[in-house]
């Protein structure tokens, strides 16, 4: 089930109620410095098509029949515009005056915007994006921003809040709407995106499109009419007028009951998870001037029923779904369904995809004998591959160095790329790495992808011969893309005694925006020198800006400068690509989101079905789960957590729980491996500084298991969650002995849904001091068994990311409790699993590997390697990053390599020599 985005009802700036017929707005513009009149300027009554332009006394009148409070707004070119709300109510004539400043910025601006950088040109996408169409609309294709220079971008960095990307104009937004048959003037009043929700507003000013086409006029006229009857404005009149017997909407109610653990069949959650409604059962009242209340308290789930559009939320429906909730539990309209105040909405669904491509002026009133037919405004095969092209994503690594040695340890560290970022949660968790030669997988391994973040090491063997390798990263998903989603990358493996060399060194250089100011000091210490280094990030106006990056400081006498093989700056103009036109798109492989099976189950008995539920149980009991096998006996299981080899028990089960029929497993198809690797020519020479000194695996191995028992010293497992990692809601001790069930689970499981596109999900996982029931209702089993008092702590893992190392039976969520001593008076369960009648398979996980051992013991000699230090995962505060190094002695400089990504998306890579014993001086 895919996360539906949350789209703001922020959409345009409204003031509205009943209509008064026949009225007249007049007034005049003038220079407010001069009290001169401005001629030519526009004057118009925002969100609809009423507005004129001021004679030469700058006098204006614009008659219509206009809503009880408007905005009316004057402009002109290199003043800035004003806008005035005004109560109409029932007078008959309004006069105005408005008074323009002079916008000096504006006229001194010279610099011609229509050709930018690649950065502007990615987040005007995604501007256009949540502003115009979406992706996979048709309209986007008939909608046009004419003049997209005007547009400004900006990252904002609250403390403690997410950042988010607000854009700006100066000028409006001129556009072109060819599906509707309208020319836009928008003046963009504010526009913000975070990482869930988007939202803006602003002042619109309608003009229709002049044509004598009688086809293009009726073709206008259906598709305004067809908009119209789908809209929330319709919606709303339909609600106010009590029409019980709409052909145009399904309602049902939508409450909150726990987990999102819905099946994705419409007919079998009526009555279980939504519950149908008619119009006359919503609750509205009058208020006595001319608007009404309509009271929500409860999420609403809509069918648009006349119109036809693939969903991802059912697969027994097609026709387009929306919800609707109410901030406050109720909202105002005027008598024409238009919402008052838009902040009181949270619109998310089909109605969330009403951009300004799909919107009407508000003085647009649709025949009165019309009936909704459906067009054809469906989603054509152009727009699935929009659709496809969506889902795309490509995996980029760095490595700590860039060329190894024979029987040499390694690491990288990297990130998914995504064509859309907002999709990330639904896309995959599992990242696969080759190491390949001349159409030979010498290594293969797997790691687990974590929001977006790649991390893994790798071990070359002594007896590899030295040659040049490619080191290969994908996902499952990405096989579907042939060669488009598979991220290449030559690593040099060279002969002892010899280093690399390039005949020429020079690379090209682009032009970077960020600037990385390093600060070090350093203190001898009897086993190791210590740095401590201070990276501070700037933009180019000197600005701190937060990254996340790679770090790899290498010891340069040990390391020679080498190029790199791809940067990612370079790796992020797969973003501006596409898909073909011919693209034949068949998904043959899933997206895994954890380590995965695929398998045949052969009946029996000849009566018996080849849809069957699967079970699966990892060791025992460490991880459950049930899938479907189809009409063909095949199943797919993903989700499983574990690392290097486990043991796989899987079976059908009847009704009393035994086991029948035969499990065959089938083994993951590898990628083929492309004809044409990245070719990285070098020349090799011998190494004639020191003695050649390699990075070898056991001394990191020592270094690591002396850190890992320090650290078992000093925190409990309880503190350590289990090893699960840090949950997303704790609560607290104190607000335990206040809350009831029923308030914590209001307040922090309406957190939990299923992102695992098309994959089972069972009930939420409990584990209960540290011991996991993953064959129980979590929910039920702790809230009948213990009281929130009675506990110690609570920690919930609802977010796909944290709750990943769960495996199957943490899809829906975890619940991890800790009781407190003297009062574990809930059930005591034997988890012993019986496998009897399983057939156990032996199932490789996730590759190990020893992190980079950054704290070496203060009592140990610390001897000298080439890779002095290794961070993938880096991050800034407030663009500034602190760390300490260990250097053994004998490093005499130090060669620092930084490649990262700036939140607004700016990439960039930094090399810095330090020589240590110049600065000791």
């Amino acid at each position: 089930m895919m996360k539906p985005f949350v789209f703001s009802a922020l959409i345009f700036c409204c003031f509205l109620s009943g209509l008064v017929h026949g009225q007249i707005i007049s007034g005049v513009v003038l220079e407010k410095e001069s009290g001169l009149p401005l001629p030519f300027a526009n004057v118009f009554v925002s969100n609809t098509t009423l507005g004129t332009v001021t004679k030469e006394d700058g006098s204006f009148t614009i008659k219509g029949d206009f809503p009880q409070e408007i905005e009316v707004v004057a402009s002109f070119i290199g003043y800035f515009r004003e806008v005035q709300k005004v109560l109409v109510r029932s007078s008959n004539s309004i006069e105005l005056k408005f008074e323009l400043s002079i916008n000096e910025a504006m006229l001194t601006e010279i610099e011609l915007k229509s050709k930018r950088d690649k950065q502007w040109a990615r987040q005007f996408r995604k501007f256009e994006e949540v502003f115009l169409a979406l992706p996979d609309d048709p309209y986007k294709s008939q909608i046009e921003i004419l003049n997209p220079w005007v547009v400004d971008f900006e990252m904002v960095k609250p403390k403690g809040a997410p950042n988010y990307l607000i854009a700006s104009s100066e000028e409006p937004l001129q556009i072109v709407n060819n599906a509707l048959g309208y020319q836009i003037d928008y003046y963009l009043q504010d526009f913000r995106l975070t990482r869930e929700e988007a939202g803006f507003i602003g002042q619109v000013y309608y003009k229709p499109i002049p044509t004598l086409d009688l086809s293009q006029m009726t073709r206008w006229q259906n598709a305004r009419e067809e908009n119209y009857f789908s809209s929330l404005r319709h919606f709303n009149l339909s609600l106010i007028l009590n029409n019980t017997d709409s052909v145009h909407f399904g309602i049902y109610r939508a409450p909150y009951r726990g987990p999102d653990d819905r099946t994705p069949n419409h007919f079998y959650e009526i009555g279980r998870s939504i519950f149908p409604t008619q119009m006359d059962s919503i609750l509205r009242r009058p208020l006595g001037d001319g608007t009404f209340r309509v009271f929500l308290p409860e999420r609403l789930e809509i069918l648009h029923l006349d119109r036809s559009w693939p969903n991802n939320y059912y697969n027994s429906v097609f026709h387009p779904i929306s919800w609707i909730e109410a901030k406050e539990k109720f909202f105002d309209v005027d008598r024409k369904g238009i919402l008052i105040d838009p902040r009181q909405l949270i619109l998310s669904g089909y109605l969330s995809r009403q951009r300004v491509s799909r919107h009407l002026p508000l003085d647009y009133e649709p025949k009165s004998n019309f009936v909704a037919v459906n067009t054809g405004d469906q989603v054509d095969s152009q727009n699935v591959l929009t659709q496809i092209d969506q889902l795309r994503e490509k995996p980029w690594l760095v490595t700590n160095k860039p060329y190894y040695y024979p029987g040499e340890k390694g690491w990288f560290g990297g990130q998914m790329l995504y064509q859309n970022e907002f999709l990330k949660d639904t896309l995959s968790r599992v990242i696969h790495v080759d190491l390949i030669s001349e159409g030979t997988i010498h290594q293969s391994h797997q790691f687990p992808i974590k929001n977006g973040k790649i991390q893994g090491g790798f071990d070359l063997p002594a007896e590899l011969p030295a040659k040049s390798y490619t080191l290969r990263a994908y996902t499952n998903w990405s096989k579907n893309f042939d060669q488009d989603g598979v991220f290449l990358i030559p690593i040099p493996v060279v002969e002892k005694g010899m280093v690399p060399t390039k005949k020429s060194m020079t690379q090209e250089q682009t032009l970077q925006l960020i600037e990385v100011k390093t600060d070090f000091s350093l203190v001898d210490s009897v086993p190791y020198r210590v740095m401590d280094l201070a990276l501070d990030f700037v933009d180019e106006f000197e600005n701190p800006i937060d990254v996340n990056f790679y770090l790899s400081i290498l010891d340069s006498e040990q390391v020679v400068d080498f190029p790199s093989a791809q940067k990612l700056e370079d790796a992020l103009t797969w973003l501006d690509s596409s898909l073909p036109e011919d693209f034949d798109f068949f998904a043959k492989f899933p997206i895994e989101y954890g380590i995965s099976l695929q398998g045949i189950f052969i009946k029996d008995k000849k009566r018996q079905a080849l849809e069957q539920n699967i079970s699966i149980v990892r060791g025992d009991l460490e991880d459950y789960g049930t899938v479907k096998s189809d009409t063909t006996g095949s199943f797919w299981a993903t989700g499983l957590y574990f690392q290097d080899t486990a043991s796989i028990h899987i079976s059908a089960l009847d009704e009393k729980g035994r086991a029948f029929g035969t499990i065959e497993l089938i083994p993951n198809t590898s990628l083929t491996i492309s004809s044409s690797l990245p070719d990285l020519v070098y020349d090799v020479v011998p190494f004639t500084k020191n003695d050649l000194i390699l990075d070898v695996a056991e001394d990191f191995v020592l270094l690591e298991e002396f850190v890992l028992e320090e650290s078992k010293e000093i925190e409990t497992m309880a503190e350590r969650n289990y090893g699960y990692g840090t949950p997303t809601f704790e609560v607290r001790q104190d607000e335990m002995e206040k809350l009831t069930w029923q308030m914590i689970l209001g307040k922090y499981f309406n957190s939990f849904k299923n992102l695992n596109m098309g994959e089972s999900t069972s009930g939420v996982l409990a584990i209960i001091d540290g011991q996991s029931f993953p064959y129980q209702d979590g929910v039920e089993l702790i809230t009948l068994n213990y009281e929130p008092f009675d506990l110690e702590s609570i920690k919930i893992y609802s977010d796909p990311f944290s709750r990943a190392i769960f495996g199957m039976a943490g899809y829906a969520g975890v619940i991890m409790i800790e009781t407190r001593k003297g009062s574990r008076s809930g059930p005591q369960f034997d988890s012993k699993f019986d496998p009897t009648g399983f057939q156990t398979f032996q199932v490789r996980g996730f590759s190990s590997f020893l992190e980079f051992p950054k704290n070496p013991p203060d009592n140990r000699y610390l001897s000298k390697k080439p890779t002095i230090f290794w961070e993938p995962k880096g991050k800034t505060v407030q663009g500034s990053f602190k760390t300490r190094v260990k250097i053994p002695y004998g490093v005499e400089s130090l060669r620092i390599k930084i490649d990262g990504i700036s939140e607004d998306g700016e990439a960039f890579s930094k090399v810095q020599i330090i020589e240590i014993q110049k600065s000791l001086k």
